[in-house]
């Protein structure tokens, strides 16, 4: 997740997604407790215990960069909340992998260009899980924000979810 610091004139790409977020989430996906999960965006590492805390303890969550690590671990699936700056980068490199994954985006990703030029005829593999509120993020430094600025899908790539888009 990407923000401007008012002050510092200073993009903010570390939001941590609350507990509250996984623990709905997880309920639509159906995963087995031991499926080997990737949360490749470290942030403060508080993830793997939120998903720890779920049941889910086969989860590879470590302060190690994305795009020089994805193909050293043995994974399933990717779940995260990336940094939105990068997400364009960030899909590219799924798109070549190809394991599903669940992704925390702005709603406004479904618009655009991009999203088809990555996927192209795959585009029909992504699904979306509409949250039923917006999403308060939690900031690493400390603030705590009234309400987040923008709407918030969950982007799933490969899941076989019921529907092609699910509301929460």
């Amino acid at each position: 997740m990407t923000s401007l610091n008012i002050i510092t004139k200073k993009k903010l790409d570390d939001y941590n997604t609350p507990f509250y977020v996984w623990e709905i989430l997880f309920d639509y996906l159906n995963l087995d407790k031991n499926t080997k999960i990737y949360e490749p965006f470290y942030s403060n590492g508080v993830a793997k215990n939120y998903l720890a805390k779920l049941g889910y303890n086969n989860v590879i969550h470590e302060n190690m960069n994305f795009f020089d690590n994805y193909n050293k671990y043995d994974y399933e699936i990717i779940i995260s909340n990336p940094p939105y700056s990068i997400k364009k980068n960030i899909l590219k490199i799924l798109y070549i992998i190809d394991k599903p994954f669940v992704l925390i985006v702005p709603t406004s990703i479904i618009s655009k260009l991009y999203l088809k030029n990555i996927f192209g005829n795959d585009i029909y593999k992504l699904q979306y899980i509409i949250p039923n509120r917006r999403i308060q993020f939690e900031r690493l430094d400390g603030y705590n924000q009234k309400r987040t600025a923008f709407d918030t899908i969950f982007l799933c790539y490969k899941m076989n979810l019921q529907r092609d888009i699910v509301y929460m």
